[in-house]
C-alpha cells in the first residue's frame, strides 16, 4: 500500500470512529476524493482494507457503507478492557507513588483538553481524546504487554463511545478526572478500582443505549 493510501486509511478510521461518518453511511469515491484531497486509487485501496479491519462494508454492485457497530462483540471487549485497565491505572498510581508526578500533570492536560471538546461541540474530537486518555494510561503504566492488548480493543471500543457521546461524554469525563485524582494519592488499589468502575459504568451506559 502506498503512502497516499495509507494517509487515506488513517483519516477515514479516525472519521468513522469519530463519529463523522456514522454507522450505515453511504461512502461515495468521489465524495472521498474530495474529502481527503487525493484520487480514486488511495481511497479504493483504503476502502478494501478498511473493510479487512470490519469498519466498512464492501458489496459488489452496492458500494461502500460504514459498517455498524458490532454490538454482540462487545461485552467481550469490555471484559478484556476492564482487567488490562485496572492494571494500567494501579501502575500509574504505582508511578506517582515513587515520585513520577508527571503522570499525573499529562493526564490532567487531556482531562480538561476533553471537558474543552465537550463545551465546543466537537464530537470527533471528543472521541479522539477519550481513546486518548485511556491509551495515555497505558503508555504511563509502563506495562509494554498491558499497552499492546488494549491497543487491540480500544479501536471497537471508541467506536462504540462515538456513538454514546452526547449521553455519556459529560459523565465519562467527569470520571476520567475522577480517576486521575485516584492514580494522584499513588494508592494503587483506590486507582484500580475507579478505572473499573469507570469502565463498568461505560459498558452499561452503551448497553441501554
Amino acid at each position: 500500500m502506498g503512502a497516499s493510501a495509507e494517509r487515506v486509511v488513517e483519516q477515514l478510521r479516525r472519521d468513522v470512529l469519530g463519529g463523522f461518518f456514522p454507522p450505515g453511511t453511504r461512502l461515495t469515491e468521489t465524495a472521498l476524493v474530495d474529502r481527503y484531497g487525493t484520487s480514486r486509487v488511495p481511497v479504493r485501496e483504503a476502502l478494501r482494507a478498511l473493510a479487512g479491519e470490519g469498519f466498512v462494508d464492501l458489496r459488489p454492485n452496492a458500494g461502500a457503507r460504514v459498517a455498524e457497530v458490532p454490538v454482540d462483540d462487545l461485552a467481550d471487549l469490555y471484559s478484556v478492557r476492564c482487567v488490562v485497565e485496572e492494571i494500567t491505572a494501579s501502575r500509574c498510581a504505582r508511578r506517582v507513588a515513587a515520585g513520577e508526578t508527571a503522570v499525573v500533570e499529562e493526564l490532567t492536560e487531556i482531562v480538561e483538553a476533553g471537558f474543552a471538546a465537550l463545551d465546543s461541540g466537537d464530537p470527533v474530537l471528543g472521541a479522539e481524546l477519550n481513546s486518548r486518555f485511556h491509551g495515555s494510561v497505558a503508555r504511563l503504566s509502563g506495562s509494554h504487554s498491558m499497552t499492546l492488548v488494549l491497543r487491540r480493543v480500544s479501536e471497537q471500543i471508541q467506536w462504540a463511545y462515538a456513538t454514546t457521546v452526547p449521553q455519556q461524554g459529560h459523565r465519562a469525563w467527569t470520571e476520567h478526572r475522577r480517576i486521575v485524582a485516584a492514580i494522584a494519592t499513588g494508592d494503587e488499589a483506590k486507582a484500580g478500582q475507579a478505572m473499573v468502575k469507570h469502565v463498568e459504568t461505560s459498558r452499561r451506559g452503551f448497553a441501554r443505549g
